[in-house]
């Protein structure tokens, strides 16, 4: 189920404190949390998931953890309710925790039609 727009804004309110740091971007239907480069956490089916590590297993041992996906490692599932300040004060803790965030791939140019037929009729011979 694709998360809606307006539950994606709801959240990105509760990180109204860290604007000029916590972005949150569309992804299949669904939304990726980035802070400062790094990927904090994920909007799906309407509940807000931050990444695990060791620092929010010890500030959150009870919260209910869950798959992003089939197979996906299992993500801490932050309550509704939490107050603003609670999440960015935690988002502020985990932070050292988390990976880089990869760069991503240029896409590769495509060879002119033309030069793909050459070089195949070339090794023909």
């Amino acid at each position: 189920m694709a998360t809606s727009k307006e539950y994606a804004e709801f959240i990105r309110e509760k990180f109204s404190r860290l604007d000029d740091v916590v972005t949150i971007r569309p992804m299949m239907g669904e939304y990726v949390i980035h802070m400062a480069g790094k990927v904090l956490g994920f909007i799906g089916d309407e509940q807000l998931m931050l990444e695990p590590g060791p620092t929010i297993e010890r500030l959150l041992p009870e919260a209910e953890r869950r798959e992003l996906f089939p197979g996906s490692k299992l993500m801490f599932v932050i309550d509704d309710g939490i107050s603003p300040y609670r999440l960015c004060e935690i988002a502020q803790e985990i932070y050292d925790d988390l990976p880089i965030s990869k760069p991503r791939k240029k896409k590769k140019q495509e060879e002119p039609a033309g030069d793909k037929r050459f070089s195949f009729v070339k090794y023909l011979k």
